[in-house]
Formats: C-alpha cells, sequence, structure tokens
C-alpha cells in the first residue's frame, strides 16, 4: 500500500464500522493517519476504534445521510486535528429487488443510503479537503455502476449516480492540482453487506443474501482496502475492485448498450 501518502495525513471513512471501511481504517491505522471513523452503528463503530493500531483513531456516530448532522462531524474532526486531507465515503446499502417488485419508497430509502450520503458527507466536508496540500475525495459506486443489473433496480440506479456525481466533482475541480476524485467499483466482496442489505417487499432476502455470498462475493475485504487507498493516494480517477468488476467495465467500453450478452458470452468463455 501507498503507506507513505497518508503518514500524519488526516482521514475520514464513512461507513467504518465494518467490511472494507473497517479494513480501510486499520491499514490507514498501519500507515501512520489519522483515523476518523464514522457509522451509524455505535457497537460496531467501537469495534473498529479499538482495533486501530499505530496512530490516533476517532469513531463519530452519525447517519451518513443527514445533511445537518455530517456538518457537524466535519466540525468536529477540523476542531479536533485542524483540517481534513482524505474523505472515503464508503457507507452504503446493498438492495434486492427489481423495477416491478420495489415501490418508490424504496427507490428513496436506497438512494439516500448511498447517494444522499456520498453528498452529504462531500458537501460538509469539501472546503476542508481542498485546502489539503495533497486533497483526495473517494466515492464507493459498484460494479453495478458500470452496468445495469436486473432484479436491483434501486441499487443500481444509486450507484450510477454516486457515479456521476464523482465525475462532476472531478469536473469542477479539475483545475485545482492539490485535489483528485476518485470513483470506487467494488464487485463482490465477502463482508456482511448481503446480510445486511434491504429488500423489496416479496423478495425473500435470505435466499438472495445466500446467493451474494456464494456467487458473488469473491473479493477478500482487507485485499480490496488494500486497492482503495493505493487507487486514492495516487489519485485514480476509478479504482475496480475484483475480476467481476473489470469485467463490468470491460463489456461496458465494448459492447456499449449490449453488454449483458458479452458478458453471457465471457462468463461462458
Amino acid at each position: 500500500m501507498s503507506s507513505g501518502f497518508y503518514a500524519k495525513r488526516v482521514v475520514v471513512v464513512t461507513g467504518a464500522g465494518a467490511g472494507i471501511g473497517r479494513e480501510m481504517a486499520l491499514l490507514l491505522g498501519e500507515a501512520g493517519a489519522s483515523v476518523v471513523a464514522v457509522d451509524i452503528d455505535e457497537v460496531t463503530l467501537n469495534g473498529t476504534v479499538g482495533m486501530v493500531r499505530g496512530a490516533e483513531a476517532l469513531g463519530i456516530v452519525a447517519d451518513v445521510a443527514d445533511a445537518d448532522r455530517m456538518k457537524e462531524v466535519a466540525g468536529e474532526v477540523v476542531e479536533r486535528f485542524g483540517g481534513v486531507d482524505v474523505l472515503i465515503n464508503n457507507a452504503g446499502k446493498l438492495f434486492y429487488g427489481g423495477v416491478a417488485q420495489s415501490e418508490p419508497e424504496d427507490f428513496e430509502a436506497v438512494m439516500r443510503a448511498n447517494f444522499g450520503a456520498a453528498v452529504a458527507s462531500t458537501k460538509a466536508f469539501l472546503s476542508y479537503v481542498v485546502k489539503s496540500d495533497q486533497g483526495r475525495i473517494a466515492n464507493l459506486s459498484s460494479a453495478y455502476g458500470l452496468i445495469g443489473v436486473g432484479g436491483a433496480a434501486p441499487y443500481t440506479a444509486a450507484k450510477f449516480a454516486v457515479r456521476g456525481f464523482s465525475e462532476s466533482l472531478r469536473s469542477e475541480l479539475r483545475g485545482q492540482a492539490n485535489v483528485a476524485v476518485s470513483c470506487v467499483f467494488p464487485g463482490g466482496v465477502r463482508t456482511g453487506i448481503a446480510r445486511s442489505a434491504l429488500a423489496a417487499a416479496g423478495v425473500n432476502a435470505e435466499l438472495a443474501a445466500e446467493r451474494f455470498e456464494k456467487v458473488v462475493a469473491r473479493t477478500d475485504p482487507g485485499a480490496a482496502a488494500r486497492v482503495i487507498l493505493n487507487g486514492v493516494a495516487r489519485g485514480k480517477s476509478r479504482v475496480l475492485i475484483g475480476p467481476d468488476a473489470i469485467l463490468a467495465e470491460v463489456a461496458a467500453r465494448l459492447a456499449g448498450g449490449q453488454y449483458e450478452r458479452l458478458i453471457r458470452l465471457m462468463i461462458r468463455g
């Protein structure tokens, strides 16, 4: 990992209570960063903070999609550390259910948990990150933010929104050489995301979670965290996690609107 970049920097990681977020917090601690872990779950958040070694770690309980609360969080962080160098918007929720199964409220909830969280957090911290000599903002989209996937319309729409938001922000900050914006596209990662997912009424969430864990979740969360932190340190605009994310990007680039057919052909091999 590009540990030298993170030494003595202040790094905020949302959704740090478990999974990739926790793994990033631990790696950042080892790299000598001051780690600010943010999560809505106080129990898991405290677990993460207690595991961080080698650096100062601060845990803050917050609903990341709450814009007013995130402004308070940003104020707390700056008061404690004097500034912010890196913001990693990792918080989000998986969702099971397609267009026909999902109600408008489902779309709203999933958009809030994923896109809304990225927007609220970025808005709260942006003015501080741009003051860093090497500021970084990273938003976690998904392989579902590269290609449309049937049966997961609200989640796919939210992750496409995160991607568009990231690309717009990158364009707006293009004249500031000290700041880089990364959009991260994880494929299936072996975390607890499948079990904590939201689901449309009538969808068997347990069965969907079992299928996700068996078929999709193949990448180790520690390995995913390391790739993300390396990509963010280097200021990469796109960071792909896992062979499934790489496949999704290649298919979308080569086949355009026909990528579903190409993916089927590539999988059959």
